[in-house]
């Protein structure tokens, strides 16, 4: 999220991204159906699949766990030079 976005701001989107995950994990089926629509001719058990590896409890609460994930990548990128400049991530509670 860009940092010239009110803080009160950035925790009212995260929120809102939050619910819209617990939605989706809430009403998998329904999930599952709208997604077809842009499955590029997978069946519904695929799509489902699909959707499981991206969207779930850790999509939605990633931790710690994912915080260090995210540092790594970037870091991992700036050693590599894919980054020109060092990225300091601050996350939104």
């Amino acid at each position: 999220m860009r940092k010239d976005i009110p803080l009160l701001v950035q925790r009212d989107i995260s929120q809102i991204i939050r619910e819209s995950i617990d939605y989706g994990l809430t009403h998998r089926d329904e999930a599952v159906a709208y997604s077809l629509a842009y499955a590029r001719d997978m069946n519904s058990q695929l799509t489902s699949k699909f959707i499981g590896m991206y969207v779930n409890e850790f999509t939605r609460n990633y931790g710690e766990t994912g915080r260090a994930a995210i540092r790594k990548f970037l870091s991992d990128g700036r050693a590599k030079g894919y980054l020109h400049v060092p990225i300091e991530v601050e996350f939104v509670e």
